[in-house]
């Protein structure tokens, strides 16, 4: 049996901000508002958790990476989800908890606030609640993960485990976690005052009159007409703990490129931006001198493929979660090769005659399995005759795979 000190190292390991719990209230131990900002040191953690009976928690939001969850209170109204999202409720990691499920997963941001806007919670903090549970996203909000006790002795358990890599990202308002039924009857959101849309997009690059409203922190050497935009890219990818600088070097190279002004800008050109960045990760990374930040954004600028929230791939996974599985769906016992199958379908729909591209590193990303898994994934739906392998890609030229989605 995995003890509440080891369990809360495995967590910590994959990212997530970890609290001690009062199983009895079912509340924090501790005062967590800092642990909102920053994950607990490893000695932390040894104090925490080592010869106490407390539960191990959870905080959602940017500093556990965008983690977030669909808390079903009602079992019956779990397994209805499951059973009309199939492949999805086989891939995402889920607790059993005394009464219900608790679905994990990792949110866009654009999608918790869109999530709150529908369900009358914009700008609001904590738990959002449902008529059958909460979805916990954003700020404000956490839970209890395996292997703690409820007081009635129900041992918290995964019936669907963790993936060996990063949990799958979803748009929340895409996969049927909430209907607009459950939203507040007061006039703050009725379907006829919305848009509606297949899939939401990523709109990481916009900026919410709200938002605007309040203001924004200042960031010295950013023109007006971009602070806000670019405030948010820096805001998402600051680091949380060592270790970090150079991943998430990338990724503010990643969420720059998702603005459209910036896109074919020179890297010379962006240095007052890493400036700002590095200004406010400098208390926190190991790495401290900005030349060694400026040489890693710039080699990571040139090496940018796939800008935050890129449109096809997100859109194509959005459907394929949507859609359901493909009609093959006798022929394989992993869903996650189903959701696989239902990715390239889409993809395939969206290139019309041509062929799609896809890397078996992006394949992996999206399912929540290591690139490696992907690509024997991709090759067994390659024999089976699902795909056609048109063009094999080229890890020195950073050249994804071409393929033909050949099934019904």
């Amino acid at each position: 049996m995995v003890d509440h000190l080891d369990a809360a190292r495995g967590y910590i390991d994959r990212g997530w901000s970890i609290l001690p719990m009062r199983m009895a209230e079912k509340r924090p131990v501790v005062r967590w508002k800092r642990y909102q900002r920053k994950v607990a040191s490893d000695a932390t953690i040894y104090r925490w958790f080592r010869r106490t009976d407390y539960g191990v928690g959870v905080i959602f939001g940017r500093v556990s990476g965008g983690l977030a969850s669909r808390d079903f209170d009602d079992a019956d109204a779990y397994h209805r989800w499951a059973e009309q999202r199939p492949a999805l409720a086989s891939t995402l990691p889920t607790v059993a908890t005394r009464r219900g499920f608790h679905v994990y997963c990792r949110a866009w941001p654009e999608s918790v606030q869109e999530a709150r806007r529908r369900l009358g919670s914009h700008g609001a903090k904590g738990a959002i609640h449902l008529r059958d549970g909460e979805l916990r996203a954003g700020v404000g909000c956490y839970s209890v993960l395996p292997p703690s006790t409820h007081p009635s002795g129900h041992v918290y358990g995964w019936s669907v485990p963790l993936p060996d890599g990063d949990l799958p990202t979803i748009d929340l308002c895409d996969v049927g976690f909430f209907e607009a039924q459950d939203a507040p009857t007061d006039g703050r959101f009725h379907p006829r005052n919305t848009v509606h849309t297949e899939y939401t997009v990523n709109t990481s690059n916009r900026v919410e009159e709200k938002e605007v409203a309040l203001g924004a922190r200042s960031t010295p050497g950013i023109a007006p007409s971009l602070a806000l935009t670019v405030e948010r890219a820096i805001e998402d990818s600051l680091p949380t703990r060592p270790g970090q600088r150079h991943k998430l070097v990338f990724e503010l190279a990643r969420r720059l490129k998702a603005v459209p002004s910036l896109a074919d800008r020179p890297s010379r050109d962006l240095r007052s931006y890493v400036e700002a960045w590095h200004r406010r990760a400098v208390p926190i990374i190991g790495t401290k001198p900005f030349e060694e930040t400026w040489i890693d954004f710039l080699k990571a600028w040139e090496n940018v493929r796939h800008p935050y929230g890129e449109g096809v791939l997100t859109v194509a996974f959005g459907r394929a979660c949507s859609a359901g599985v493909p009609a093959l769906a006798d022929d394989y016992e992993q869903s996650e090769i189903l959701l696989l199958a239902g990715l390239c379908r889409e993809l395939q729909r969206i290139a019309g005659d041509g062929p799609f591209f896809l890397s078996c590193r992006d394949a992996g990303q999206l399912l929540g399995v290591s690139h490696v898994q992907a690509a024997r994934w991709l090759f067994l739906l390659e024999s089976d005759g699902v795909l056609e392998l048109v063009a094999k890609g080229d890890m020195k030229t950073r050249r994804a795979s071409e393929f033909r989605y050949l099934a019904p």
